[in-house]
């Protein structure tokens, strides 16, 4: 049985971000469906996911990733070099905020997951155009977004990123971001990202 239990379901952005950080660095971990609003006492905020480890419990993905890459062995999420570890923090807490309330939440409208008024929904769309051409052109600049190694920068942008094809709207978005696609295609072959991989959102939608 592994030690690391995870509590979320697969199509959670920040679910699949915890799996990929287990998968990069090796960590065996048990995944136990759980909901939003049913965390019980795993989470006081009710949302997913929280993992737990023996006696300690701990939920937001950015801690969870931390405290994997403080306690196991296995490739670092977080550079060493002071300049590159500040970048990794700047785009982790970029993904966590600006994208997360733009391109986000226009995909969770989408599907239904948290509906709004149609007003919204387009604040959320421009917003969301002006958010991801940032992460393109810092793509264009480097192999991933902290350098030229992987990071949890990547763990956090991939799982929504990946579901922009999806969604009118942000696919073309998508498909106006040349330096994000190239990324994708090479994040597309890691073994994590394989692992992880959710069936379509649209299917789930459905």
């Amino acid at each position: 049985m592994a030690d690391i239990k995870v509590y979320g379901v697969p199509p959670s952005s920040f679910t699949r971000t915890v799996r990929l950080a287990c998968h990069e660095k090796g960590i065996d971990y048990e995944l136990v469906p759980t909901f939003p609003g049913q965390m019980g006492a795993l989470n006081p905020f009710q949302k997913i996911p929280a993992i737990t480890h023996g006696d300690l419990t701990l939920f937001e993905s950015t801690a969870i990733l931390r405290y994997f890459d403080r306690t196991f062995p296995g490739p670092k999420l977080w550079p060493t070099d002071s300049r590159q570890a500040a970048l990794c923090d700047q785009y982790v807490s970029a993904v966590c905020d600006s994208l997360v309330n733009s391109a986000l939440r226009y995909l969770a409208n989408h599907f239904g997951f948290l509906p709004v008024p149609q007003e919204m929904a387009d604040k959320y769309l421009a917003k969301a155009k002006e958010v991801v051409p940032v992460f393109d052109r810092r793509l264009g600049e480097s192999r991933y977004l902290a350098g030229d190694s992987l990071t949890a920068a990547d763990l956090f942008l991939a799982p929504i990123a990946f579901n922009f094809p999806a969604v009118p709207g942000l696919k073309e978005i998508g498909e106006a971001s040349p330096n994000i696609d190239r990324w994708m295609r090479e994040m597309s072959t890691r073994p994590s990202m394989q692992a992880t991989a959710p069936e379509p959102i649209a299917a789930r939608a459905a």
